[in-house]
Formats: C-alpha cells, structure tokens, sequence
C-alpha cells in the first residue's frame, strides 16, 4: 500500500523554456534548485537526497551528462541518482525520489530534470534510435510518424478529424499566452493551426511540440518534517507507474487495446484514483496532460476518465477544459508550448503543484485544490500517474 499521503510538493523552480539556454548545464541546474529551495523556505543543508532526470544522452551531446549537473544540484555528500525513462524522465524521477523518502532514507529530497536537446547534432536520429533495432528502427520510425499513425487509427476508430485537434492546440496556445515561461506565447487560432506546415499528416507543426531545453526542479519533503509551517504545499494522494511493451508492433492487436488505447496510463489513473479516494481527472480542478501532440492529449481523455474514447471529438467541441471551466485542461499551456523532453514530465507536477499551492501567478486556476499529472515516455512503453 502507498504511503503517499505522507509527502508534499513543498517548493518549485523552473527555468524559462526557449529553444536554446546559453548558459552551462551546471548553471541552469543550480539556479533552478536554488530557486526550488528558496520557494520551499528550506536550505541545501535540510536536503537528504538528490535525484536527477535526463533523457537519452545522445539529446546532450555528451555521455553521462548527470557527472555534470548532478553536482550542480547538491549531490556531493549525498545519496543522488539519475533517472532515464525517456518522456517520462522527470516524474520517474519523482517517484523514485518519493519511493526513497517512503522508505525512510530521508525527510527531503530536491528532483530536478534538465533538457538540452539544441545541443544534439540530428534530433530525428536520436529519436529513431529508440525503436527496436531489428524490427522497427529501419522502418524510419520516429516520434512524429509514430504520432501520426496513431492520430490516423484514431481517425478510423473515433471521428476525429484536424479540426478537432485544432480546437485542442487553440484552447492551449490561449492558456500558454497567460504563463511567462512557455515558449511559444502566441495565442494561435484552429485557422492558423491548420494552415500551418503539414510535417506527418494529419499533424502539422502547430499540432506538434517545440523543441526547447529547460530545468525543472521540486522539493519534494515527508509531511511530518515541514506540518504546521505557514508556507503552502501540494500534498501528494496517490501515484502510479506502469510499463508496456518495447516494441511498437506488440501493442497493434492485443485483447487489451491497441496502439491508441493507452492501457498503462488508464492502468496507473485507476490506481491513482484509488489511492486518492476520487473518481476519475474529473475531481480535479487542473489536468496536466503530458501530451508533445494535440491528438496525444486526446487519446489521453479516455484513460484518464474525462469521457468514453469514442465522445473525446465532442468533448473538445464543447470547448471541455478550457479556462473559466470546473476542470482547466494544461492551464500552464502544457507540451505544445514548451517541450524539454527531460524535463517534460516533471513540469506537468511541478505545474499541479504550484496551482494547489496557489503560486501559479498569471495562469493560477481559481480555487484549485485537486491536480492531475501524466507522464508518457519511450514511446508511449513508460506511463506514470
């Protein structure tokens, strides 16, 4: 059984996300911390372990790049990690750090996730890599065709149409233009949406993410060590992971559900939820989708318990998750306006937390008291919760 009603999200730290950070990894690492543990009210002497996320290696231009910036982060002396699960770095590297804490090694732990993607020579090859290297790899696979595969099987099964995806990547580009570190702040409309490059049909450009580098970093302290202090905090109710196959081809048919039907992320909502005692994303006041295409974000509505896949284009018709409703879907703006892959993930949380806690400035959702935050990574194989 989870004790996570025991941990708290007690202080965030993010970087502004741009397509290209000048400064030195170390650098942006340790700002990032410094300003994570500033905003808990706690100094680098309270913090018992460091666990870090990055990505594929071949995204930083340099093998191990956490014998960089792990230092950076408060490492020496300490019990510290690094975490790679692909999209789903950053919040695995929440939860190990929050395993660590269950099991007694600690009362505090920083996590922080960093991305330097503008440093890689050829970002489709890196992505190619990642599929299976006998079978699927020299299919030219790559994270865009795969996501165009997938939106078109939900075409076929579903309705939906690029219409409906528009309206998705409309109502996002409109929250992003309310939060100071996205990187694309421009409130595009559908029209300007579907007009733009086609780069895989049906996705095009406004449908996909940016490329961007970023930190992100979070205290994240058992409750007992920081109860009766007057600074907020995100209590955390419930958590899960689950995996899925390596090989894309493995989840075509299956009597579970196919390549759209994200079984792992409905696996890990459902125990959640259970966890958190609430019913479905529904409950919550914010939704963090972890979602780099507008027809990813779509495909995540069923597992998550917003609706029955087959009423997801009717959803989005009636403008479900927009700002001023009783669920604000990706008020931060989410991936499509900024995607540190890295770091992706851990932003989803780092954004729950700071509504709950009421620190969200600009693009603070009234009232928010619940928060939902997914992580997808290695192709959809990793699925947290």
């Amino acid at each position: 059984m989870s004790h996570a009603h025991e941990l708290a999200v007690v202080g965030v730290g993010q970087t502004a996300y741009r397509r290209r950070h000048y400064g030195s990894t170390p650098e942006l690492v340790g700002h990032t911390v410094r300003e994570a543990l500033a905003d808990a009210q706690l100094s680098a002497r309270d913090v018992d372990i460091v666990v870090g996320g990055f990505a594929p290696d071949g995204l930083a231009g340099e093998n191990c790049p956490d014998k960089r910036f792990l230092p950076a982060a408060g490492a020496i002396g300490r019990a510290s990690m690094r975490v790679n699960t692909g999209g789903t770095t950053g919040i695995a590297a929440a939860y190990a750090a929050m395993d660590l804490l269950e099991a007694g090694r600690g009362d505090v732990a920083v996590v922080v996730a960093v991305e330097r993607m503008a440093q890689a020579h050829d970002v489709p090859a890196v992505f190619n890599s990642i599929f299976d290297p006998i079978y699927e790899k020299d299919t030219g696979l790559s994270t865009i065709s795969m996501g165009a595969l997938r939106a078109t099987r939900m075409m076929m099964r579903w309705g939906y149409r690029r219409e409906v995806w528009a309206q998705v990547a409309e109502r996002n580009f409109a929250h992003a233009a309310r939060n100071p570190l996205a990187q694309i702040r421009k409130p595009y409309t559908a029209d300007e949406v579907l007009g733009s490059r086609m780069i895989a049909w049906p996705v095009s450009q406004l449908d996909a993410c940016p490329i961007s580098e970023g930190v992100c970093a979070i205290v994240v302290a058992r409750s007992a060590r920081v109860e009766g202090r007057e600074r907020p905090m995100a209590r955390v109710l419930g958590r899960a992971s689950t995996s899925d196959t390596y090989n894309m081809g493995d989840r075509v048919r299956r009597p579970v559900g196919d390549l759209v039907d994200m079984v792992t992320l409905r696996r890990s909502a459902e125990r959640a939820y259970a966890q958190a005692d609430v019913s479905s994303a529904r409950d919550a006041q914010v939704v963090e989708i972890h979602a780099p295409f507008t027809h990813a974000e779509t495909m995540a509505y069923a597992p998550l318990g917003l609706c029955e896949a087959p009423d997801g284009p009717d959803l989005v018709r009636a403008g479900y998750g927009a700002w001023g409703g009783n669920t604000v879907i990706n008020p931060s703006g989410g991936p499509q306006a900024a995607n540190p892959v890295g770091a992706t993930a851990l932003v989803r949380l780092a954004e729950c937390a700071r509504q709950v806690m009421g620190t969200a400035a600009d693009h603070q959702v009234p009232g928010a008291r619940l928060g939902v935050a997914t992580g997808q990574g290695g192709a959809i194989q990793f699925s947290t919760c």
